[in-house]
């Protein structure tokens, strides 16, 4: 059976057979999505940079076990989502609200044309999410960041976390009813 191999699966083979440039090239294709992946993970740059950094090596050297014609997007996220999900085991991560402060999320970027009591409001409102983002467990935050921010299909989530559809579908939901439930307070306040 002859078939022809996407230009993705040309560079993979290439790469499997020890071609950097190769390589490079689809560093260069994912290495956005994954620092942004590792960021909405960690809260934290330098973390981000790491866990990026690593997903590259790692998937490098794991290259030779991936089979072509699956999902390369699927397979590398799985890495960034591990490393990441690794990192905060280890850090206990928690975010201080000064880095709130430094950092512009993308709903402030939406917010910057509006008057100042409605921009001081919804940034206020976007803190409050991002914290109560952080509050999630791990599990339910990866699900929750890969349906929301990363606008993923069930299937997709599915095939990265390497949980059933119904998994995905129950996470997501326990995921928006705790996130409901920690600004509960603020949106009736």
């Amino acid at each position: 059976m002859n078939f022809r191999l996407s230009t993705e699966d040309e560079l993979i083979e290439q790469a499997k057979q020890g071609n950097y440039s190769s390589f490079e090239k689809i560093v260069k294709k994912y290495q956005r999505v994954i620092y942004n992946l590792a960021y909405r993970m960690t809260k934290n740059h330098d973390a981000a940079d790491d866990v990026a950094q690593e997903t590259f090596v790692k998937s490098f050297y794991a290259l030779k076990s991936f089979e072509l014609g699956r999902s390369f997007y699927s397979w590398i996220y799985r890495i960034c989502l591990n490393l990441s999900l690794n990192y905060l085991k280890r850090e206990s991560a928690t975010v201080s609200e000064s880095s709130f402060e430094q950092d512009k999320s993308p709903i402030d970027f939406a917010l910057e044309k509006d008057n100042p009591e409605t921009v001081l409001a919804k940034k206020e409102l976007s803190n409050k999410i991002e914290e109560g983002l952080d509050n999630l467990p791990p599990k339910l935050r990866a699900v929750l960041i890969l349906k929301v921010f990363e606008d993923l299909s069930y299937e997709e989530i599915s095939k990265i976390l390497k949980i059933s559809k119904g998994t995905v579908m129950s996470r997501l939901f326990r995921a928006r009813k705790r996130l409901v439930q920690n600004l509960k307070g603020y949106i009736e306040g």
